[in-house]
């Protein structure tokens, strides 16, 4: 099983690279080009603890790829593009046109709302992982490895509060739907959660 600790210290780059040898380049959809847009289209981005917002998407893809076994090019890309809609100008029309529906399904799927008026960040995320119920088995394996990496990063949340919704949301929202469709995510995600005293 691959070490989470390695593929952390690693640069957008090196990411890049990592994947793209293990995975290769004939794929339909191109798993090549979703790893080209997150190098162009998150260029420039940071994470809330500085450090280079494109490490976070291709980390996820790695994740899906080596510790959930995943080698579907639409999960992969899914995993590469699923920030797209939320931290860009991305339309989903051109994720459907250059990687296909099944790719702008998960990634309209995957992109959070914001919050209702008067609802909080919690209530929303439990919401999405209701939501998710429905989305079928590669969206949750996406999100869960999304939700792996950023636990894995959760010193950037300053405000103590919202740090422990954030752990509990994952414990109850999303460790069950991980449960039922990724055993080694699901261990994964245990093993970082109670890390984290959740």
């Amino acid at each position: 099983m691959t070490d989470y600790e390695d593929i952390r210290s690693l640069d957008a780059e090196t990411l890049a690279e990592r994947l793209l040898e293990s995975v290769g380049r004939d794929h339909w959809p191109p798993v090549h080009t979703a790893v080209e847009w997150v190098m162009e289209r998150h260029g420039g981005q940071e994470r809330r603890d500085g450090t280079d917002f494109r490490c976070h998407p291709l980390r996820v893809a790695v994740i899906l790829h080596e510790i959930a076994d995943q080698t579907d090019p639409n999960v992969l890309c899914g995993g590469l593009l699923h920030d797209l809609l939320e931290d860009t100008d991305t339309q989903l029309d051109e994720i459907n046109t250059t990687f296909g529906s099944k790719v702008g399904d998960f990634v309209r799927a995957l992109t959070l709302q914001d919050p209702r008026e008067g609802q909080s960040k919690y209530e929303r995320n439990m919401a999405h992982f209701e939501t998710l119920r429905w989305e079928g088995r590669d969206a949750q394996i996406i999100r869960s490895a999304d939700r792996l990496d950023n636990l894995k990063t959760l010193d950037a949340i300053d405000e103590y509060d919202r740090r422990e919704d954030y752990l509990k949301e994952s414990r109850e929202g999303l460790l069950p739907l991980t449960l039922a469709c990724n055993t080694a995510l699901y261990h994964a995600l245990q093993e970082t959660l109670d890390a984290a005293g959740a």
